[in-house]
């Protein structure tokens, strides 16, 4: 397993907290590519270095797996063999799932985007309006860390005042699935500004509660990350074979 950072020790808990945090570990590893893509992940040798037991890690990579975050086996020019149990490996977008995480997006968000315009609240309209602000400010500065910080706050916000948590997880799945090769790109850096410009436009059609420049504002920022994200897939598909 491909682990840049030496790995800390899961506090004991019982068994659902210890999964739930090998789930958190996992995800801000495989997000921030401490675990890089196409790298495998043994049960056994993670839940050693975790110092907890494979139950725990087995039902994170389990979540995972249904995210489409990992596959089981190894994956070998585009193929996954099912080989020895209790491995996984670091999933790589295909261009057709691409599309499909787009198309999911583009029905959450216009939907949660639209809900959170009828309910937000003064303190939530302040923070989605700071947020959006302080993305802007990290983009100039080329800051992507610091941009990804506001950018979960921006849709955080929006989520709780939509207030439908079965859609909102939904869509954390989705988005995290995406940005975890976008915010890393060079098309991810190249397009900071623009991506900030938009989260803007649609923050103004919140607080404004416009109904028709939300639906404008959405189509056009998933739009563009659509286009990137293809882009992305096809730059990186001669490192890991037909992507389909």
């Amino acid at each position: 397993m491909a682990v840049k950072k030496s790995v800390t020790k899961l506090d004991p808990k019982s068994s659902d907290s210890l999964g739930d945090d090998a789930y958190e570990w996992l995800i801000a590893a495989i997000t921030s590519f401490r675990i890089p893509t196409n790298s495998q992940i043994s049960e056994n040798k993670l839940a050693a270095e975790l110092g907890v037991s494979r139950t725990p890690v087995r039902e994170a990579l389990k979540r995972l797996e249904t995210e489409g975050i990992v596959k089981r086996g190894e994956e070998t020019e585009g193929i996954v063999k099912r080989g020895e149990a209790g491995r996984f490996t670091v999933a790589m977008l295909t261009a057709k799932e691409v599309d499909e995480a787009i198309d999911l997006l583009m029905l959450c968000d216009m939907y949660m985007f639209q809900r959170a315009a009828k309910n937000i609240d003064n303190a939530g309209a302040q923070i989605l309006k700071e947020s959006a602000e302080s993305m802007s400010i990290c983009a100039a500065k080329g800051d992507r860390d610091g941009w990804m910080i506001h950018d979960k706050i921006f849709h955080e916000t929006v989520m709780r005042a939509a207030d439908n948590e079965i859609v909102a997880e939904v869509s954390r799945v989705t988005r995290r699935r995406i940005q975890r090769f976008w915010a890393r790109s060079v098309s991810g850096a190249r397009d900071l500004v623009t991506c900030s410009d938009e989260h803007t436009e649609i923050a103004r059609g919140i607080l404004g509660k416009d109904m028709s420049a939300i639906r404008n504002s959405v189509d056009g920022h998933l739009s563009h990350l659509r286009g990137n994200m293809q882009e992305i897939v096809a730059s990186m598909a001669p490192f890991f074979g037909n992507q389909g």
